[in-house]
Formats: structure tokens, C-alpha cells, sequence
């Protein structure tokens, strides 16, 4: 082990690095250990000998329709024809009663979830008395009562033994097709379920959940699934994107991949990423992939249009308190996510913003990291019709009579939950030693990549670079919002350095003001580009100063 990575985990308290650096498909846990698998398990087999029908209703985030297509692909391979199900971002969060009663009329007896169905009581209540038996797969944190489903696999239920708690949904699914290949005979070779280990990896990734653990495992052997290109809809976007199947990492599925699943629900239907996802056809997934390109472009140009409105009414406006909140009816709720992240990352503050979507309002919450939104809206209840989400994101809906009790509600529930900001070596700049130029080398990087894949409580690694001289400052991207510093210091080595969307970088003055000469300090990440088929490896700027 090299002296870099082995101080790295010390630094990260790992100390079982040979399991960490190279995690084995063997240590996956039991997905017999979940409350309530052998009872899913039972239930889904003795459907099928019955040939009953069985539906799967999944999220339309970046975790559910991966969810979704991995359950399809598990019925297909096997035999079994399956209902997927996916309501439309406007339909709201999760089971819905419309469609409960939609598929009682289709005749299903066995409903699958994914990635939702945790915060259903009444809707499941609907289902089980409609004869259809509800197999909740979730890992969203339950409310104080469980669904009256006729089972419940969520790591998070109270005495749950399941020993890791930081699947997605996804992963969650893939525990139930694991065991249900266990039980079943089903003539599949020994193994084949890895193969949807890509669906596994791109939504662990999607959705923050912690790097760490049985996730570190999942991801590590779904990137070398994508890597093969057996999936048509994600090798297409891959090389739309110009990124070699063999280099693929986890910061492409991110940065490059997520987004344009997410931009499907939130600009046109879910089910185009379904058919992306799911599709065996090049042809199609190609005409797919296109299209969700597109749909991405306009969903960012319209996030950054409200964006920008935010920043222009705080402008004009006294500083805010502990939490932004900004509405407006004319705003797509679907979109409010995304500016969110923007205010959040430009003014360092939770942000709160919300919409109209038909009878009522709609929103997302965004954490600066000094409050669990879910605790935040519960705390604030009183208000919501519904809400849900995570630690560092989620959304609500509320009526248009209660939407001028929200900024007190929110703003007081601030005060009840929020916790002090802890300003550490990583968030003030590098948080991983120093480097020269020099030392940035191939060899180096591999090295590094053992740490990968890098995410939630396991961060990329972050190196100080001092006494660089700017050589050159070349603005890029379609509105010149990035910008690539070419560095280099005194033993004479040079790099490329970049910095992705200006506007919202802490260091933006300096960034602006720069020019060549200039004597800086750069605190980075160490990347491999792949830009017009040439690999080289470029800094990723976290911090400058000058």
C-alpha cells in the first residue's frame, strides 16, 4: 500500500483498509436478515405458481425509476410478466389513490413498491382492503406508524436487524430479487444478478445516500457492469457524452447521467427514462438518450431563469434569516430543486422554495447542512398537507390558504432544529495534506481511484497546491460559466485546472479577477478528463486563493 493511501484511511479511521480498498461481491449482507423477506419472499413465489398478476410502483426520482427497471428486468429474465407502474411528478410522491384503484381494476393482487410507500398508511390501507397485497421496498425513514402493507423491507424499521441502513431504494430491491433467487427455481446462472448491478450503482449515486459499507461494494461492481455496455440506454448517453465505458466513474453517473433521468419527470414523464433504462433496442435508446439530453438543457436554462430571480429579490431585500423562503405561481414545482441547490451553494443557507401545481402549492427544502430537512418540516408540520425526503433535501405540498403561515412556521421550526456549523480543515479548504505538481502523476491517481468510489461520508480526496503561477485563464461552456487555469510552479510542472460553474463558487472574486502571473494557492481534487478521446489529468478546484 502506498505511504498516500494508507495515511488517507488513517486519516478516515478505517481500519480495515484490505476489505475498504478492495471490496468483495462475498461480503454483501444476508437479505434474509430484513424484517418481513422471507414473508415478501413467500408471498411474490406463491403468486407466481398462482399466476397471479403482480404490479411494481416505483418513484420517478433517479432512484426509483432505476428501481423500477431493475424489478422489470429481474420478471423478464425470468419469465414473469410484471405491471410497472410510475405516477407522473404532478401526481405527487408516492402511491396515490387513483392508481390504487386503477390497478384493483386491472386485477392485480400483489403490488411491489420502490423507492416509496413508507408514508402511505392510507393509501395501502386502500390496496390490502381492495385485495391487493402491498410488499413495501423502501428506505426512506418511516413516520411514527408503519404501513398496514402486508409487508415492510426498510432497514430503518424500529428493531430492523438488517446491519446496513444506508441502501437506496434500489439497493433495497435488489435485496429482495437477491433472495428471491435464492428461493426460487428459476434456472438462472449462478451470478446474474450482478448484472443489474448498473441500475444499483447509478442510483446509490443519485441519491447521496453514504459511500460506505455494502454501498462501496454495490457501486464498486456496477461501475464495472456499465463499464461492459451491456445496457443499451446508458452506454448511449455515456458516448453521447463523450465518456469511455471503460473510465466510467461515479462522478459521470452524477454529474452526467443522473440529471437527465431526473430531467424526464421533471420536464415531460418518468416513463422516458423508464424506456431508456429498459430498452433493448440501439436504435431507440440512442433516439431516448437525445431526448433526455434535451430535456436537460431546458430544465437547466429554466432552474437557472428562476435562479436568478431568487438572487434578484434578495437583492432587494434585508438578509435573511436562518432559511430562505421564496414562492411564486408562476414557478414549475418540479424545477424548485434544482434553484435551490444553486441559492444554497451561492448564499450558504437553507433554501425554501415553492410553486403552484394545479389546487395547491408545492416545494422543495434544501440544507446547507446545518439541518435535517425532514426533522425541519416535521417540526413545522402543522402547516404541510404532506411532506417527505432526506437529510439534505425534500419537498411538500401545502394549501394556498396556508402558504404565508409557512416562512414563520419554517423560520421558527429553524430555531428548534438547527445545529451549530462546525467549520472544518474540509470545508475551509484542503483536508488531505499538500502536493507539488509534480507528484500529480498517473500512478498517483490509480492510487487514489482505490479510495473510489467516492460519495457521501467517504469525499474525494482534497490537495493544497501552493506557489502556482497562472499561465493562462480560459473561460468555456456555452455561456462561459467554467473556467480552466493552466498552473504550474516551480520544478517546471504544469496542469490544467477547472472550475465548473463560476457564478456559484465561494472563490468567484478571485476566479474574476484573475490574470496571468498571478502567484496563487489551490486547493483541489485530482480528476482524469477524457475530453475529445485523450485522458489527462487536471485539477478540480475547490478553493483558490490568490
Amino acid at each position: 500500500m502506498v505511504p498516500l493511501v494508507a495515511r488517507l484511511l488513517s486519516e478516515r479511521g478505517v481500519d480495515d483498509k484490505e476489505s475498504f480498498l478492495y471490496p468483495q461481491y462475498a461480503s454483501r449482507h444476508d437479505p434474509f436478515l430484513f424484517l418481513d423477506m422471507e414473508k415478501s419472499v413467500r408471498r411474490i413465489l406463491h403468486a407466481m405458481q398462482r399466476k397471479e398478476r403482480i404490479a411494481v410502483w416505483h418513484d420517478y426520482d433517479c432512484d426509483g425509476i432505476p428501481g423500477g427497471a431493475l424489478l422489470s428486468d429481474f420478471f423478464m429474465r425470468i419469465g414473469y410478466p410484471v405491471q410497472l407502474h410510475v405516477a407522473e411528478r404532478n401526481e405527487g410522491y408516492g402511491l396515490n389513490e387513483a392508481g390504487i384503484r386503477m390497478l384493483a381494476d386491472t386485477g392485480v393482487s400483489v403490488l411491489i413498491t420502490v423507492d416509496c410507500g413508507i408514508s402511505n398508511l392510507e393509501e395501502i390501507s386502500l390496496a390490502q382492503s381492495l385485495g391487493i397485497d402491498v410488499i413495501v421496498t423502501d428506505h426512506h425513514l418511516p413516520h411514527s406508524a408503519l404501513p398496514p402493507a402486508y409487508a415492510v423491507l426498510n432497514a430503518h424499521r424500529d428493531g430492523d436487524p438488517y446491519p446496513f441502513k444506508g441502501l437506496c431504494g434500489t439497493g433495497v430491491a435488489f435485496k429482495l430479487v437477491e433472495a428471491l433467487i435464492q428461493k426460487g427455481s428459476f434456472g438462472l446462472p449462478d451470478g446474474w444478478e450482478k448484472w443489474l448491478l448498473d441500475l444499483v450503482a447509478l442510483a446509490t449515486v443519485a441519491d447521496m445516500v453514504p459511500m460506505l459499507g455494502e454501498n462501496r461494494v454495490l457501486v464498486k461492481f456496477g461501475l464495472t457492469v456499465i463499464a461492459r455496455g451491456r445496457r443499451a440506454g446508458l452506454a448511449a448517453l455515456l458516448r453521447r457524452e463523450r465518456i469511455p465505458l471503460a473510465a466510467v466513474t461515479e462522478d459521470d453517473l452524477g454529474f452526467s447521467i443522473a440529471p437527465k433521468i431526473n430531467a424526464a419527470s421533471r420536464m415531460e414523464s418518468p416513463r422516458i427514462a423508464v424506456e431508456l433504462l429498459t430498452t433493448t433496442d440501439a436504435a431507440r435508446a440512442e433516439a431516448l438518450a437525445s431526448h433526455l439530453i434535451s430535456l436537460n438543457q431546458a430544465r437547466k436554462l429554466e432552474g437557472a431563469r428562476v435562479a436568478k430571480e431568487v438572487k434578484h429579490r434578495l437583492g432587494t431585500m434585508p438578509e435573511p434569516l436562518g432559511i430562505i423562503v421564496m414562492g411564486s405561481q408562476e414557478w414549475r414545482p418540479s424545477l424548485l430543486g434544482i434553484a435551490g441547490n444553486t441559492i444554497v451553494e451561492t448564499y450558504q443557507k437553507t433554501v425554501c422554495l415553492w410553486g403552484r401545481d394545479g389546487n395547491l402549492f408545492k416545494g422543495s427544502i434544501r440544507s446547507n447542512g446545518a439541518v435535517h430537512v425532514v426533522e425541519l418540516m416535521h417540526v413545522a408540520r402543522h402547516v404541510f398537507i404532506d411532506f417527505g425526503g432526506h437529510e439534505q433535501s425534500g419537498g411538500f405540498s401545502i394549501l394556498p390558504e396556508k402558504i404565508f403561515e409557512l416562512q414563520p412556521a419554517l423560520e421558527a421550526a429553524m430555531r428548534e432544529v438547527e445545529r451549530p456549523q462546525i467549520i472544518s480543515e474540509t470545508s475551509a479548504g484542503a483536508s488531505s495534506g499538500s502536493l507539488t505538481l509534480a507528484e500529480v502523476r498517473p500512478s498517483m491517481y490509480e492510487s487514489l481511484r482505490l479510495l473510489a468510489p467516492f460519495g457521501i461520508e467517504n469525499e474525494k480526496p482534497i490537495f493544497r497546491f501552493s506557489h502556482l503561477t497562472v499561465e493562462r485563464v480560459l473561460y468555456f461552456g456555452k455561456h462561459k460559466e467554467h473556467v480552466r487555469v493552466t498552473v504550474s510552479d516551480t520544478s517546471g510542472a504544469s496542469i490544467d485546472a477547472i472550475a465548473f460553474f463560476v457564478s456559484r463558487a465561494l472563490f468567484k472574486d478571485e476566479l474574476e479577477l484573475l490574470t496571468v502571473g498571478d502567484q496563487v494557492t489551490i486547493d483541489a481534487a485530482v480528476e482524469c478528463s477524457h475530453f475529445a478521446g485523450r485522458s489527462s489529468l487536471r485539477l478540480r478546484i475547490e478553493n483558490l486563493k490568490v
